[in-house]
């Protein structure tokens, strides 16, 4: 009883003989069987690598994009949502200011009046800078979120 070779051995054989085993290349040679197995492969092989390219009547892209929904745009202004959080902002620092208005004398005793306001100034100043631009970075994050 002979053993024949597998249907990937003699594939590999009409793919490329140079990268077959010593045992595929002797066995193919005194085996008829396996030499028209191999035959075959290599006439399916060429007629696959030869086939020209099937050509479409119409075209597919226009046809496919005509029927995919438009991108809808969202134009919201959300001007008053930033409004409402300076407004909710300076309503906390002024309500704290007052109920400790007392304790701000103690605190900053000693300290010229000049150089109050311009701590003041520039913590409510980069405060907002903050708070603005922690909401650019979360809008642009929902943009990108609603585009998928």
């Amino acid at each position: 009883m002979v053993k024949h070779l597998t249907d990937d051995e003699v594939q590999q054989f009409a793919l490329a003989k140079l990268n077959c085993e010593k045992e595929t290349l002797e066995h193919i040679q005194f085996c008829s069987e396996c030499k028209a197995r191999a035959e075959v492969y290599r006439v399916m092989i060429t007629g696959i690598k030869h086939r020209s390219q099937p050509a479409l009547e119409f075209d597919l892209s226009a046809a496919v994009l005509h029927r995919l929904p438009l991108p809808q745009t969202k134009t919201t202004s959300d001007r008053g949502l930033i409004w409402l959080f300076i407004l909710i902002g300076i309503g906390i620092t002024g309500t704290t200011i007052y109920r400790f208005r007392g304790s701000f004398a103690y605190l900053f005793d000693g300290l010229t009046t000049i150089l109050i306001y311009l701590i003041s100034v520039s913590s409510i100043a980069i405060l907002a800078g903050l708070c603005i631009d922690m909401y650019k970075k979360y809008e642009k994050e929902m943009k990108l979120l609603d585009s998928y």
